[in-house]
């Protein structure tokens, strides 16, 4: 069971995350003009803070919070970022809603795996991870998709609104996964 709700979260994450992830260029151009050396500037600004974030805090405090907490902390946080995101009429708001977004993706990303093969037997980690992997990819095909048409038939901020609200799902699965068994005191 925990298995295949980690999955679903995985998957209705990422399908949310990465429409919104793959809108955020049209959305920087239509509310600000930004071109390609704006957009750059941006996803540097994301990719440090997610360097920063899975290389410091996740990687020293995740043992300590354990990945179920942390996922769910990650999730949290990136439901108003990506309201800021959508509201936003400011680039300053903009990077609030990036900040969040990008300190919960880093968290959540490495721990729902983490979560995967936690709840794996031995003998099925490679198939349950496998599995995991490929819904990850199929939902990174099927967000923009569903974004894109979000986004051009109701507009910019409905559209991250939409992701925000889709978001909870994920939370609510998340609380109701089962307590993690460390495999090796379990086979001791």
């Amino acid at each position: 069971p925990g298995v295949s709700k980690t999955n679903l979260i995985n998957f209705i994450f990422l399908t949310a995350f990465s429409g919104m992830e793959f809108s955020l260029t049209f959305l920087a151009f239509d509310r600000f003009e930004f071109g390609p050396h704006d957009n750059a500037w941006m996803f540097v600004f994301i990719g440090m803070i997610l360097v920063l974030v899975q290389g410091g805090y996740v990687r020293r405090k995740s043992e300590a919070l354990g990945p179920k907490r942390m996922t769910l902390q990650g999730l949290v946080l990136i439901i108003p970022g990506l309201v800021c995101v959508g509201l936003t009429q400011s680039v300053t708001l903009l990077y609030v809603g990036l900040f969040l977004m990008a300190v919960g993706s880093a968290q959540v990303i490495p721990c729902l795996t983490a979560l995967a093969s936690s709840y794996a037997p031995a003998n099925e980690q490679g198939r349950i991870l496998g599995v995991f992997r490929s819904l990850g990819a199929l939902a990174r095909g099927v967000g923009p998709l569903v974004a894109c048409v979000l986004y051009w038939r109701l507009g910019s901020g409905i559209s991250y609104y939409i992701g925000a609200a889709a978001i909870l799902l994920p939370i609510f699965i998340a609380v109701k996964l089962p307590k993690v068994i460390d495999q090796e005191t379990a086979s001791e």
